[in-house]
């Protein structure tokens, strides 16, 4: 059997995060993209959160099980498993799409109570990478099971058997859809489902809107929201997917990460909850003049006069056929996930294990601020931009506290968003925003003679404001994350920073993105 000694290491440059160290043959260009680090970071403290969640609700259901017991034998097997359940390794993980094997052995050394992580690559190159990266981390090939094979074929292969995977990761380079099908199969019931995709051109609609629906079945829309929309879509998919096998999602946390998505949703089997997925999803209307949007559900639940649930499709549209505010045409986005895009309950405790473990994460301060901004966002789809707003009435930027005072002082809520700097996150209706710009001009009047006659500016300031804006500052203006001085929203880290290249057609190891 080789051992460590058995690796020639002056062959080799080597890498270390979190608690692994990986080796990258001297001779290849290699591609190890630091800027990763944080994705598999808010892996591994979003698993151990739920692991805990996991273990607790399968302890719950062995103790109910335990009170009923009819008899010693199997009151005595039934304590067995709850001994096993509290102390034992209980979860197991599947890594699709396993390259160096880094995410692998990293979850391995850094996720307590692992079983077993399977780590997959369709590449011989990549599978001796994997194999040889174990060996260097003092690891069994039991504990983290190199396996050659199609992604797709390893996920497909549980279909019909008793193998399931309590945690299926996808993070392929560009887009998860081919693997989805699979996926929402392969996990367990309650498990884990944890999905990258890094085609964010297309999903924020800034490219191709056709291809955006082929590969997730909604189309984007790019002007007010694109980085939510792209989200929503996203988790759409995995309910349209999930929903063919009688099973639902529940987003836990849902964050929109420089060039990439990355989404964690557990998966459940409840045909009743798969019957509410129609009023969980939405047609979303954006103005394409003012930008102005509005949330249509596809279905809707009533209760009878005998409690059972009705679905019925929703009433509408929102939207007259041009926009209120400037009577422009609409644009059409979607089918997409209109439902809360986060667990908070499940977003405090990720958040509070970071705080407790801020030692074993190379990115915890930035871990903790988009938490904290998640933990803080308002439950309501979408948001506007300061940009947008301003930009559209052709006025002086008017500063986020003054803007957040007003809308609080109307008597609603608002937040940002974590999907980008200066967003507006609110219950607010349109005509409140509006309203609000135009006693803001009122204040900080625009040059009138500079505007087009056709501009959404002037159909929106040709109206007086319904609503009394009031901008005293209010002391729910300034949030919590911005008080502390956290690492609200990622600067650029290096020059040049992104995905890197994708890997050739004959893909080695050695030279793919890591």
């Amino acid at each position: 059997m080789s051992t460590v000694s058995d690796i020639d290491i002056t062959q080799y440059n080597t890498v270390t995060e979190g608690q692994a160290t990986i080796l990258f043959p001297k001779h290849n260009e290699v591609f190890y993209n630091p800027v990763q680090e944080f994705n598999r970071d808010m892996s591994i403290a979003a698993i151990r959160t739920w692991s805990d969640m996991f273990s607790q609700e399968k302890a719950k259901k062995l103790e109910a099980k335990l009170s009923r017991a009819k008899d010693d034998a199997a009151r005595e097997h039934l304590q067995k498993n709850l001994d096993h359940q509290n102390t034992g390794n209980h979860f197991t993980v599947l890594e699709a799409l396993g390259a160096s094997g880094l995410r692998s052995i990293r979850y391995a050394k850094e996720l307590p109570r692992l079983k077993q992580v399977v780590c997959n690559d369709i590449e011989e190159d990549a599978l001796e990478s994997i194999k040889r990266n174990v060996k260097y981390n003092g690891l069994s090939e039991d504990l983290v099971r190199p396996n050659l094979g199609d992604a797709m074929k390893v996920l497909y292969e549980t279909v019909g058997s008793d193998i399931k995977y309590d945690v299926v990761d996808l993070d392929p380079y560009g887009s998860a859809a081919p693997f989805v099908d699979g996926a929402v199969q392969a996990v367990s019931d309650g498990g884990l489902l944890c999905v990258t995709c890094t085609d964010l051109a297309i999903l924020a609609g800034s490219m191709h809107p056709e291809t955006c629906f082929g590969k997730y079945g909604g189309m984007p829309l790019k002007g007010m929201f694109p980085h939510e929309m792209a989200l929503r879509l996203v988790l759409q998919m995995l309910q349209t997917s999930a929903g063919r096998y009688k099973r639902h999602i529940v987003p836990l946390v849902s964050c929109s990460i420089d060039f990439y998505l990355r989404v964690f949703v557990r998966v459940f089997t409840s045909p009743n909850e798969v019957k509410k997925s129609a009023s969980r999803m939405a047609i979303m209307y954006e103005c394409s003049g003012c930008h102005s949007y509005s949330v249509q559900p596809l279905g809707k639940v009533s209760l009878k006069d005998n409690g059972a649930e009705r679905h019925t499709p929703a009433t509408g549209p929102t939207v007259n056929a041009y926009c209120d505010h400037c009577k422009n045409p609409h644009h059409i986005g979607g089918p997409a996930w209109g439902a809360n895009i986060h667990d908070k309950s499940f977003v405090e405790k990720m958040l509070q294990h970071v705080k407790e473990n801020e030692d074993k994460y190379g990115t915890s301060q930035r871990m903790k601020g988009m938490l904290s901004v998640i933990k803080e966002e308002v439950d309501a789809p979408l948001y506007w931009t300061l940009s947008r707003l301003c930009g559209t009435v052709h006025c002086n930027s008017i500063p986020m506290m003054d803007l957040f005072s007003a809308i609080l002082n109307a008597g609603y809520k608002v937040s940002s968003s974590h999907c980008g700097r200066q967003t507006i996150k609110t219950d607010a209706p349109s005509d409140l925003m509006w309203d609000i710009m135009r006693a803001w001009v009122k204040k900080n009047p625009v040059v009138m003679k500079n505007i087009a006659e056709n501009s959404p500016a002037r159909a929106i300031l040709s109206k007086e404001p319904t609503y009394e804006v009031d901008f005293t500052k209010h002391p729910g203006c300034s949030a919590e994350s911005r008080s502390e001085h956290l690492v609200r929203y990622q600067v650029n880290p290096t020059a040049n920073w992104g995905p890197k290249a994708r890997s050739g057609k004959k893909r080695k190891t050695d030279e793919q993105v890591f």
